[in-house]
């Protein structure tokens, strides 16, 4: 990531004017206003910061305080090594949590209290597509996992297999409020 593509992710997820000249004042004035616009700014530029080779200064200890601070204010984890495509809107920015071996397509879509992780292995990767749209509580947790473009995961949804493209994942529950009442 460089200096050009930070300016790109600022342009599309705080100003959404992608094609427009970039106006710092306009997007410091979204940051100051909205939360949401706050934790996309500041994670955006950490990320820069942790991929920049450090010299005289130590850009990955500079990244890294920033990182320590959006999780504290947002209760958001995303680590700094997972990539992440442009178009990234979260909802409800409570509980999310995306491992450091995550690779995500543009458009994501992502809600509360969503977990996107590794089980173990050290070499393996979670792989999703553009134009994904994640529901809140959804668990998404493999070694090698690979969701394809458009995809809707529903909330509440275990996910631990490949998703193909164009497609609807979620979990059926079996049990519910009256078949609980009924053990009364």
């Amino acid at each position: 990531m460089d200096f050009k593509d930070l300016i790109g992710y600022w342009k599309t997820e705080i100003t959404g004017r992608p094609e427009e000249r970039f106006k710092l004042v306009r997007c410091w004035r979204r940051v100051r206003r909205k939360e949401i616009d706050h934790f996309m700014f500041w994670f955006r530029l950490a990320q820069y910061l942790h991929r920049k080779p450090s010299g005289i200064i130590n850009y990955r200890k500079m990244a890294s305080k920033i990182h320590t601070g959006l999780v504290s204010r947002h209760n958001i984890d995303i680590l700094l090594d997972a990539e992440i495509g442009p178009g990234m809107k979260i909802y409800h920015r409570v509980g999310i949590v995306i491992a450091d071996r995550v690779r995500i397509g543009t458009n994501l879509r992502i809600r509360q209290n969503t977990t996107i992780g590794i089980v173990g292995k050290k070499e393996g990767l979670i792989l999703i597509g553009n134009d994904v749209n994640i529901g809140a509580n959804a668990c998404i947790i493999g070694d090698d996992l690979n969701i394809g473009d458009n995809v809707t995961i529903g909330a509440m949804a275990f996910v631990n297999h490949d998703i193909a493209s164009d497609s609807i994942c979620y979990t059926k529950h079996v049990s519910s409020i009256r078949s609980l009442m009924k053990g009364k």
